[in-house]
């Protein structure tokens, strides 16, 4: 019998968080485990989810902070564990771990941890950081290094065909991201650095995918800027390899990023890739080598790296085709599936040898 893992994802809106979520449900399910789906009732992408026909269940407000929502949040996780009768729970941030572990006692709980309160997880079993500063921290905290270890998250490729240039960069090229428009995402960053570039005379066309609470004060912030001809809000993308085709250069401006599934997405698609250097993206991208990293919240330097890229084309080839090798070599479901697997199930077999 296939070991039963329940994958608990808190968030409702989408995101990184979202595309990982589902990234693990498909490499627990092809690594021969039984991957259960715990999702909140307002999940944005729940046919999606009852696409896969994996079981899984639904639990009303489990999105909601405070704390009267996290008292009726642990009832009814807890007797939605007891209906699935799991082997392992993975929770995919650190709130419930410790009510669960006492409602639980005998469950082995896998944390994924993304940021935020590090105390939550003093109860996890094992925890799963997605970069190498994340795992300094908590060991620094006091939590033992065997129990904390790094994990990528994957991009739901099998493979990718050897390499082959792009044929249709625009001249002047056309920047783009898929971003949530919030705070943390940096997008008035990006905006300001076409402003910048519009000032200095090169005008590019800008596209941003995604919604967001930030999506008016953004837009008002072009057009202060004067580049509302240039920035265009595209809304959220469901075809995302037909909007990574319509840009020439994709930029990551997060404020804050614990890894960032778009510039393996944006390697995949061959594109270079411009990036703050925030936890996750130092991490995946070699400076100068598989893409630009720029400080974060600095215009003139994303202004800078941008220009660079945009005006020299040997440049913008050699950046994306180091971007894509090394996605291909290290970010592929292949690769990452039997690790996450491996990590998951080790507290199973750590309980076995008590």
């Amino acid at each position: 019998m296939s070991t039963r893992i329940a994958i608990v994802c808190p968030i409702a809106s989408g995101g990184g968080i979202t595309e990982a979520f589902f990234n693990s449900l498909e490499m627990l399910q092809r690594e021969g485990a039984t991957p259960i789906a715990i999702v909140p009732e307002q999940f944005r992408f729940l046919e999606r989810l009852e696409a896969t026909d994996l079981e899984h269940h639904t639990i009303k407000g489990l999105e909601r902070g405070g704390t009267w929502n996290f008292l009726l949040q642990t009832r009814r996780l807890r007797q939605a564990i007891k209906r699935t009768k799991p082997d392992i729970l993975v929770l995919n941030n650190g709130r419930h771990v410790a009510a669960q572990k006492r409602a639980n006692p005998g469950l082995p709980i896998v944390a994924i941890y993304h940021g935020g309160k590090t105390q939550r997880y003093a109860k996890a079993d094992r925890i799963i950081t997605i970069n190498d500063d994340q795992r300094g921290y908590m060991i620094s905290m006091g939590y033992p290094a065997d129990r904390v270890v790094v994990v990528d998250n994957a991009l739901p490729l099998e493979t990718l065909p050897p390499y082959v240039a792009r044929q249709s960069r625009a001249n002047p090229p056309t920047v783009g991201t898929l971003r949530l428009l919030e705070p943390a995402k940096g997008i008035d960053t990006l905006i300001e650095a076409i402003a910048e570039l519009a000032g200095r005379g090169l005008r590019l066309e800008t596209r941003i995918g995604s919604n967001g609470s930030q999506k008016e004060k953004l837009i008002a912030l072009a057009k202060r800027l004067g580049v509302q001809d240039l920035v265009h809000f595209d809304g959220w993308i469901e075809d995302k390899d037909a909007y990574f085709d319509a840009m020439d250069i994709y930029v990551l401006p997060s404020r804050a990023e614990e890894w960032g599934i778009g510039v393996v997405e944006a390697n995949a698609a061959r594109l270079p890739v411009i990036a703050t250097n925030t936890l996750g993206p130092k991490r995946i991208v070699e400076h100068d080598v598989t893409g630009l990293l720029v400080p974060k919240e600095d215009p003139a330097a994303m202004a800078d790296a941008i220009a660079a890229v945009a005006s020299d084309t040997e440049l913008a080839e050699r950046l994306a085709k180091a971007g894509y090798e090394r996605c291909a070599e290290r970010y592929l479901l292949p690769k990452i599936a039997p690790i996450f697997f491996h990590e998951i199930t080790h507290v199973l077999t750590k309980e076995k040898s008590k």
